[in-house]
């Protein structure tokens, strides 16, 4: 059948616009002739991810990203749909991870393949990973030695502060005194070693002739240890303790005949405690001293003596 010029023209454009069709699809990564799976895979935030980003596993282009859109729970989390080459073999617990793939920061994703046996399905749900950047990295490591070098630079602005102060001539002043008195006292010190040097070598070497004798005399002072442990052992074993609670006993009795005597019980109590004693032997003491007064002033009232007899 011969075909007019019309059907022709409209035959070319038909089969022009599905090859452009299928041309953008295959820059985009969709190829329309590959038979692929559909996966899922939920993130909080997908750092830049767009559609048509490749899909990877091991460093191997086997999807794309076809489409990422709200999750319809409105928890905003996004839903990033996956196609990926129906021949490869995805476990179940694999991970869905989004990953720079440049130094720029192209985002693309990574499936890093799990240990189980076990794969995935058509329609199933991934789990999903955000991998940090290069960037994010290095603002990672750099923001602890940002803070550090802040600290630093404080410390640094003290201490220049302390210097500032430190400068001033009263205070240089001081530091000069300070730095004489220290001076003298070193001084001081040396003279007084000095002068105490001889004592101090005599006070070593005596101290090295004492080591030496007791370590030439170690066995004599053993077995004098020995007989003083034997002593203890035989004052143990012997009498001692029973003489001891003698002792204990004794104690106690003269502290109650002590306490007994304080509070003026018995005769002896009664004199220490009572003052009529002393009171007796003071009238006593004053009637011998009249006595001896008047013994000495009349003598004759008491002793006679007479050549030829007595005279009453």
């Amino acid at each position: 059948m011969k075909l007019s010029p019309e059907a022709k023209t409209g035959i070319l454009i038909t089969a022009a616009l599905a090859a452009l069709l299928w041309g953008l699809n295959y820059l985009k990564g969709k190829d329309v002739f590959t038979s692929r799976n559909r996966f899922y895979a939920v993130y909080s935030n997908v750092d830049g991810l767009v559609t048509s980003n490749p899909v990877f596993m091991n460093g191997y282009r086997i999807g794309i990203v076809n489409d990422i859109d709200f999750a319809p729970d409105r928890s905003g989390k996004l839903v990033v749909t996956l196609l990926i080459d129906r021949d490869v073999f995805v476990s179940d617990n694999s991970v869905a991870r989004i990953f720079s793939s440049d130094l720029i920061g192209t985002k693309a994703l990574r499936i890093d393949l799990g240990t189980s046996p076990t794969a995935h399905s058509d329609e199933d749900t991934l789990q999903a990973e955000l991998e940090f950047s290069f960037a994010q990295q290095v603002g990672q490591q750099v923001g602890p030695i940002k803070d550090k070098t802040e600290r630093l630079i404080e410390s640094i602005d003290s201490l220049a502060g302390i210097m500032h102060r430190l400068l001033d001539p009263q205070t240089q002043g001081h530091i000069k005194g300070s730095l004489a008195h220290i001076e003298s006292s070193a001084s001081s010190l040396d003279h007084l070693l000095g002068s105490e040097n001889s004592d101090l070598n005599r006070t070593l070497a005596n101290l090295r002739i004492l080591s030496n004798t007791l370590s030439s005399n170690q066995s004599q002072i053993t077995r004098t240890l020995n007989n003083l442990a034997n002593v203890s052992d035989s004052l143990t074993a012997s009498e001692l303790p029973a003489t001891l609670r003698n002792a204990a006993s004794i104690t106690s009795r003269l502290d109650r005949t002590l306490a007994g005597l304080e509070l003026g019980q018995g005769t002896l109590g009664m004199l220490i405690k009572s003052d009529s004693l002393y009171v007796n032997l003071n009238q006593s003491s004053k009637s011998l001293d009249s006595l001896l007064i008047d013994l000495r002033s009349h003598p004759s009232r008491y002793v006679h003596f007479s050549l030829f007899g007595r005279k009453r």
